[in-house]
């Protein structure tokens, strides 16, 4: 069977090696918060074995084991991020009132993600699409998954009177999508700082919803 990581979908499980034990599972998922550290450390240019294995503890060997090329770790380390990117968004939405005030929440974590390494990986994952096929539909089912979240969160906002009635979900879902994946970007690359990029995003919220 293969290592069951709660809640990563499907084509992301077969990311992951597959593995007899839960005692081995409990090893891959070491490995896999080792690799989010030394993302969060050096940057995603330093996310190969040998620097996983010394993060983790273990021998190069065993990281070779379980992810038997460099990308084969940078889709199992992205898929895990992600994962957890997603629930901690989740435990956050859950205290908020309504919809509106959950798709603030989720534009801002966006551009200041609650997990440092979430930033380095994307961009790692963008940059090496060119030569791993095997990332595009991981990162476009993590997109889709994003940008439906805010159309979701309008629509539950639509219902519970915060977001005005003639607000067309899908189209706003975008775009607002849009806007924080581009001011992501700029931050990223210093164009803009972070207060700046939080005070673009809400003007841009604040336009649609405007009645």
């Amino acid at each position: 069977m293969s290592v069951r990581i709660l809640g990563i979908r499907r084509e992301e499980q077969a990311l992951i090696p597959r593995v007899p034990t839960p005692a081995v599972s409990d090893r891959v998922d070491e490995i896999l918060r080792a690799a989010c550290r030394v993302v969060v450390g050096e940057g995603a240019h330093a996310l190969r074995i040998g620097n996983v294995a010394r993060e983790a503890g273990v021998s190069r060997p065993l990281v070779h084991y379980y992810f038997a090329t460099r990308q084969a770790l940078l889709r199992a380390t992205f898929a895990f991020a992600e994962e957890r990117r997603v629930e901690a968004l989740e435990a956050e939405l859950a205290d908020l009132d309504t919809g509106a005030a959950k798709v603030a929440r989720a534009l801002e974590r966006a551009v200041d993600p609650e997990l440092p390494e979430i930033p380095a990986l994307w961009n790692e994952v963008w940059s090496s699409l060119a030569e791993d096929e095997e990332l595009r539909p991981l990162l476009q089912a993590r997109y889709r998954d994003w940008a439906d979240r805010i159309v979701r969160l309008l629509e539950e906002g639509r219902d519970d009177g915060s977001v005005p009635r003639h607000v067309d979900a899908p189209t706003a879902g975008l775009r607002l999508a849009a806007v924080a994946d581009g001011l992501d970007s700029m931050l990223y690359l210093g164009l803009v700082d972070l207060p700046r990029a939080r005070s673009l995003l809400a003007s841009c919220l604040e336009r649609e919803l405007a009645s």
